[in-house]
């Protein structure tokens, strides 16, 4: 092969591996272009990680400090016995009294397992229940008797509580603890015209027992929360002798129903939280509708006559009952961080078919426990905006408050006092936090103050008259109309 040809052979040799090469890219990219076709169809279809999202988690391992407010009633048994024996001087059965209550308590709770709370609390509580009791019978040798029962003062409670996240930010939880409670001093006057008299007043003392309870809690922001809660406590038998030689004997329980609001301290679930939670639009101007339940107690103060043979006082003894309420309102944001609004509710109550009877010096009466059958408040509230969600409120209205029917004995002669309705002023404050753009949820207290009316007798009464105040605890749910 010359030179010449040696040159053909190579210039040959090179455009058959160029066209090698150029078959081998046609081959692969044939093969490649419809799985990078695919590959890129798959990545449209797949979130962009612009930053990874973290699960929702939540973390309660806090320390937390708070305060609520409620009512407290006490149930039992009163009873003044003469110390070597015989018939009873005064005996209360029943409910001993009802009142608003207050609270401050601080704890910690431990989150040990994604959806399990475990955690110890100490709580101090006041109450302003103060019950008393007086007849007088000029029918009857001019006999009178009159009672101050006893009745919470002040008390704390050590404990501990566990609790199921029901979602990140619920919390429905049991407690368990001991408590201490101040009892009021009680005492009891008795005379007889012209005959003996006697008084007895007892000390203050100190009792202690056993408490159960449960309640839920519900974040409102990072670090405060809100809390509905039920407590009873077990008192337990107290005997003190008098100097004058009667005995007294106590056999009391305490109910305890509050709201509160917690400052926890650190992340309330941290970054995780944060990042995870949906994020809501809730606009707080419109109209919404919406009903929940609860509790109410009354406190009434009673007087009446009864056809010249006996005369009677009472205050305190009120009933405690669950209640139910249906809203419906307007509210207007008038700044960032302000609303306003009006509304009108409906509150509906139950008769747990709540007692009393006392006797003494003769003289027996059995009545049953005042008791809210239903009532209608309007009214008004302004609140303020602590996030774009929550709202804390304070409101104001006029309320109509008709009571259960009470069927009452006094001396063997029945008889049914009439229904009225009560009229009186109503204030209170609460906590509202959207959970989805339309529907909110509100913790609310109410204090009624109840004007007196002297139109009740009936039967073979004289006189009757009575007043007295309402206080109302309430959850409710509300659905906020769009806007038109």
């Amino acid at each position: 092969m010359g030179a010449a040809g040696a040159r053909r052979w190579g210039r040959d040799l090179v455009h058959s591996r160029r066209q090698a090469v150029a078959r081998a890219a046609a081959v692969f990219g044939v093969a490649f272009i419809p799985a990078f076709a695919g590959t890129q169809a798959s990545a449209a279809d797949l979130p962009l990680k612009a930053r990874p999202i973290a699960a929702p988690v939540a973390n309660w391992t806090q320390f937390y400090v708070g305060g609520g407010l409620g009512f407290d009633f006490a149930t039992g048994r009163s009873r003044l016995t003469p110390a070597g024996g015989g018939a009873d001087l005064f005996n209360l059965d029943g409910l001993q009294g009802a009142d608003l209550g207050l609270s401050a308590f601080a704890g910690f709770d431990v989150q040990v397992a994604p959806r399990v709370v475990v955690g110890g609390f100490v709580d101090y509580d006041w109450s302003r229940q103060r019950t008393t009791v007086s007849a007088s019978s000029p029918f009857f040798f001019g006999q009178s008797l009159s009672a101050t029962l006893p009745s919470l003062d002040q008390g704390w409670t050590i404990g501990g509580r566990a609790g199921f996240l029901v979602t990140p930010d619920v919390l429905l939880y049991g407690l368990a603890g001991y408590s201490e409670m101040r009892i009021n001093n009680w005492n009891l006057n008795y005379a007889i015209f012209g005959g003996p008299s006697f008084t007895v007043q007892e000390p203050a003392l100190t009792s202690h027992g056993y408490t159960v309870g449960a309640g839920a809690e519900y974040r409102l922001a990072n670090n405060v929360s809100l809390r509905g809660e039920y407590r009873y406590v077990a008192l337990g038998q107290h005997t003190t002798v008098d100097p004058l030689g009667a005995v007294w004997t106590t056999d009391l329980s305490q109910h305890v129903v509050r709201i509160g609001a917690a400052y926890r301290f650190g992340q309330f679930g941290g970054p995780a939280t944060a990042s995870a939670a949906p994020m809501l639009n809730p606009t707080w101007t419109g109209v919404y509708v919406g009903a929940g339940v609860g509790g109410d107690v009354i406190t009434p103060h009673v007087a009446g006559s009864f056809a010249g043979v006996l005369d009677l006082n009472a205050s305190g003894l009120g009933g405690a009952d669950v209640g139910g309420t249906f809203t419906i309102g307007y509210d207007r944001q008038v700044a960032p961080k302000w609303v306003i609004g009006a509304f009108g509710l409906i509150d509906a109550g139950t008769n747990g078919g709540a007692k009393v009877k006392t006797s003494g010096a003769g003289v027996e009466i059995s009545s049953d426990l005042a008791a809210v059958k239903w009532g209608w408040t309007v009214g008004g509230r302004v609140g303020y905006l602590v996030a774009p969600e929550t709202l804390v409120y304070l409101l104001g209205g006029y309320s109509g408050t008709t009571a259960q029917s009470i069927s009452y004995n006094f001396l063997g002669v029945p008889g049914t006092a009439p229904t009225r309705e009560y009229h009186g002023a109503t204030f209170g404050g609460g906590f509202e936090r959207f959970f989805t753009d339309s529907i909110s949820a509100r913790a609310e207290y109410r204090v009624t103050h109840l004007g007196a009316r002297d139109d009740l007798a009936s039967d073979f009464m004289t006189s009757l008259s009575a007043g007295g105040t309402v206080h109302t605890l309430r959850g409710v749910l509300a659905y906020h109309l769009p806007a038109p």
